[in-house]
């Protein structure tokens, strides 16, 4: 008896060292989510950071990059489809969503609708406080500043102020000539209309809020109001950047995203929203 007692035992043992074994198998799964008119291709250099130790997708969202036949962006739709595929491949994982700017409202739009869905999310410079006066006052102009989309000197002057490396140019270059007038008329309407759902706050996720020093009064406010709309949520301030973090400063933009994953001290430069 003795001896098939430990017989048991040690076949249990040996279980639980396997299902240890095979959960340390299992990588996290990182979804980064890219800003509005441009791609999953802005991820490239965190993507080299991550993939190691994370399973790594940068969707490509509507109307942006291989989709950019399809004319009509849409947050909700967005939303819908990273749920679903969340759903369909993130069994047993682990789930961190990272969103910049238009892919950032999505992240929230995510947290708000599913929120058992997210482990972990990392809000970088989202706008949640609606802006339907701005659109009344840009909605007419569009039309007309969308040919500059199409000429490569207002390209390479927006990549300057956007901090874009000279590697992803050509990248840049393409989406913007690609970039549907429809998309930019529905991304823009989409964008400034967000506005924080009630139900962000019943998400269970761990989330950093970030934002640059240098933007906008408006983004700011956004930043605050997300972190305290949420009872983990924690906000920083980036400084000396404006809508340009993961770009201009993305080493440190790395180093915050696995200090915040591993629950350690984040670096010293951010400061704390409050």
């Amino acid at each position: 008896m003795k001896k098939q007692s430990a017989q048991k035992a040690a076949a249990f043992f040996l279980y639980i060292r396997k299902v240890d074994e095979l959960s340390m198998m299992v990588k996290p799964i990182m979804i980064f989510l890219h800003g509005g008119g441009v791609s999953s291709w802005m991820w490239q250099e965190q993507i080299k950071t991550f993939k190691e130790a994370y399973e790594c997708y940068t969707p490509d969202l509507i109307g942006h990059g291989t989709r950019a036949d399809e004319q009509s962006f849409s947050m909700r739709e967005s939303a819908l489809e990273v749920i679903s595929w969340i759903k369909q491949h993130a069994h047993g994982h682990k789930v961190i969503l990272v969103g910049f700017s238009l892919g950032a409202q999505v992240a929230v739009e995510v947290l708000s609708k599913e929120p058992d869905i997210v482990d972990i999310a990392v809000i970088n410079s989202a706008l949640v406080m609606p802006l339907p006066w701005l659109y009344l006052m840009v909605r007419p102009l569009l039309p007309l500043t969308y040919p500059l989309l199409k000429k490569d000197w207002f390209i390479e002057l927006q990549a300057e102020k956007m901090g874009l490396p000279n590697d992803v140019l050509n990248h840049y270059v393409a989406d913007s000539k690609n970039l549907q007038k429809k998309t930019l008329l529905t991304m823009f309407q989409e964008n400034l209309h967000y506005k924080l759902p009630d139900t962000f706050q019943q998400a269970k996720a761990r989330i950093l809020v970030t934002v640059g020093e240098k933007e906008k009064g408006i983004m700011k406010r956004s930043a605050k109001k997300i972190t305290n709309s949420h009872p983990q949520a924690a906000g920083v301030v980036v400084p000396a950047i404006g809508h340009t973090f993961t770009f201009e400063k993305k080493e440190l933009f790395m180093d915050m995203v696995q200090c915040f994953i591993e629950e350690r001290t984040l670096p010293v430069e951010l400061k704390e929203i409050k």
